[in-house]
C-alpha cells in the first residue's frame, strides 16, 4: 500500500515546483539577455573595426602590410561574379551571392575551416561587397558556461527552497499536529478532558481555539447528562418503591384470598403514585431536550401567561388568580415558555393554602407569580432552582423538584433570569426576558 503524503510534503513539493519555475524562468532571462548583450557587442565592435573606403585589399599579396594586420582580421570581399578574395591568414566565411546586398546587414555564418562567426556585409560601391567576420567562439563559451552555473544554481536552489519549504511547513504545521494528536486520542480513548494546546491568532490558533470549546461543551454536556440520570435514577427510586409496595399488597391480598382492609386507599395512593411516575418522566423528558430544539418565533408573553394561567384554573379551582399584564413580546418558544409559567403557577398553588389568591403581574421585560403560602427561606432561594431540590419542609408534598429547574433553564435559553424576589408575605418569582421591538 502507498503510504499517503503529508500535508506538510505537499506544501514543500508545491514550494520547490514554485521556486524552481521562478528560478527557471530567471535563468532563461538571464541567458537570453546575456546572449543579446555579448552579440550586440560584437556587432558594434565588427562596425568599429570596418577599414575605411581608401584600404585596398589585394588577394594575391604575399601578406598583408604590418600596420594592417590588426584591421585586416577577418575582412574579405565578395564580387557580383561570387569570387571571393581574402588576405593571406584570413579564414574566410562561406559566401554566396545571397550576400550581394546594397545596405550594411549582420548575419551569422561559418568560415570555410568550420568555425562559427558573425559577419557584417558592407556596400563598397562597385556591386561587390566587403565581408567582416569575427568568431563566436568566445561568446559561445561564455554562454555555455553561463547556462551550466545557471542550472546548479537553479538546482541547488531549488533544493534548498524544498529543505526550506519542508522546515517552514513542519514549524507551521505544528500546532496542527498537536491538535491532530489531540483529536486522535480523544477519539480513542473519549476523554473530553483532554487538554489542547494550541496557540496563536492565525487560521490553526482559531480552529485549536473552537475546537477546544467544542470538547469542553461536550464534555459538559456529558457531565450534565450523567448528573440527570444520576439524578432521575435517584428520584425515580422513591417512587418506584412505593407503587411495588402497595402492587405487592394488592397481589397477596388476591393470592391469599385474604380480603385488604385498606384496598381503597391503597388503590388511591397507586392513582396518585402513578400520576406523579407520569409527571416526573414528563419533566425529565423536558430537561432532557436539546436547547436547538426550541422554536425561535415571536410570541406574545399575555397570551402564554394566559394560556398557563387557563390550564393552572382547570387544575386548582380552589384557588384564585389575580392577573394583571401588559401586551409585549419575546423570541423563543412559545410552549417551553407556557410550560414554564405553568410550572411556577403549579408551584405557587401547591404552597399556598385553600382559597388564597395567586398574583400574576407582567410589564414589558418582566413577569411575576406570587403566592400567599409560606415562602421560601433566604438561604434556599438559589437552591430552588436545581434540579430534585426540594425544601425540607415540602419533602412531604407530591412533587419531584424539578418545576424550578425547568423555568430556569428555559429563561436560560432565552436569554433570561429567574429569581425570587423579597416578600413580606408568601414567595414571589420574577422572570426577566428580553423584549423584542
Amino acid at each position: 500500500m502507498r503510504s499517503p503524503v503529508l500535508l506538510r510534503g505537499k506544501l514543500a513539493l508545491i514550494t520547490a515546483f514554485v521556486v524552481a519555475v521562478a528560478i527557471a524562468g530567471i535563468s532563461v532571462v538571464t541567458w537570453i539577455a546575456t546572449e543579446h548583450n555579448l552579440r550586440s557587442q560584437l556587432d558594434q565592435s565588427l562596425l568599429a573595426s570596418m577599414p575605411p573606403p581608401r584600404i585596398k585589399i589585394r588577394c594575391d599579396d604575399p601578406a598583408p602590410p604590418q600596420g594592417l594586420q590588426q584591421v585586416l582580421q577577418g575582412i574579405q570581399t565578395l564580387s557580383v561574379d561570387g569570387h571571393t578574395c581574402a588576405p593571406p591568414g584570413v579564414d574566410p566565411v562561406v559566401t554566396t551571392a545571397a550576400d550581394l546586398v546594397t545596405t550594411p546587414t549582420f548575419r551569422d555564418g561559418v568560415t570555410e575551416s568550420g568555425a562559427p562567426a558573425r559577419i557584417l556585409v558592407q556596400p563598397i560601391g562597385t556591386g561587390a561587397v566587403l565581408v567582416l567576420s569575427r568568431s563566436t567562439a568566445e561568446i559561445d563559451s561564455t554562454l555555455t558556461t553561463l547556462a551550466g552555473v545557471l542550472a546548479a544554481v537553479s538546482i541547488l536552489g531549488v533544493m534548498l527552497a524544498a529543505g526550506a519549504g519542508l522546515w517552514l511547513t513542519r514549524r507551521a504545521l505544528a500546532p496542527m499536529e498537536r491538535l491532530t494528536a489531540a483529536a486522535e486520542h480523544i477519539a480513542r480513548t473519549e476523554d473530553l478532558t483532554t487538554p489542547v494546546e494550541v496557540d496563536g491568532r492565525d487560521e490553526v490558533g482559531r480552529l485549536g481555539r473552537a475546537f477546544a470549546s467544542m470538547t469542553a461543551a461536550l464534555a459538559e454536556s456529558r457531565r450534565r447528562q450523567k448528573d440527570l440520570v444520576n439524578d432521575a435514577a435517584h428520584e425515580l427510586r422513591t417512587p418506584l418503591t412505593s407503587l411495588r409496595t402497595n402492587i405487592d399488597l394488592l397481589v397477596r391480598s388476591e393470592r391469599t384470598g385474604r380480603p385488604l382492609p385498606q384496598r381503597a386507599e391503597v388503590l388511591d395512593r397507586l392513582q396518585a403514585q402513578t400520576q406523579e411516575f407520569g409527571d416526573l418522566v414528563t419533566e425529565l423528558v423536558v430537561l432532557a431536550r436539546d436547547d436547538r430544539e426550541l422554536a425561535q418565533d415571536d410570541v406574545e408573553v399575555a397570551e402564554v401567561i394566559d394560556k398557563a394561567v387557563r390550564r393552572a384554573r382547570s387544575r386548582s379551582r380552589d384557588h384564585l388568580f389575580d392577573v394583571d399584564h401588559d401586551r409585549w413580546s419575546v423570541v423563543g418558544d412559545a410552549n417551553a415558555l407556557e410550560r414554564s409559567v405553568l410550572n411556577l403557577l403549579d408551584n405557587a398553588v401547591k404552597f399556598s393554602p385553600t382559597g388564597s389568591t395567586i398574583t400574576v403581574r407582567s410589564k414589558p421585560g418582566w413577569l411575576t407569580v406570587s403566592d400567599e403560602g409560606p415562602g421560601v427561606p433566604f438561604e434556599h432561594r438559589n437552591a430552588a432552582f436545581e434540579r430534585f431540590w426540594r425544601a425540607p419542609d415540602a419533602r412531604r408534598l407530591p412533587g419531584s423538584g424539578l418545576g424550578l429547574a425547568i423555568v430556569a433553564d428555559v429563561v436560560a435559553v432565552h436569554g433570561g433570569s429567574v429569581r425570587f424576589e423579597p416578600r413580606p408575605r408568601g414567595a414571589s418569582v420574577r422572570v426577566d426576558l428580553p423584549e423584542f421591538r
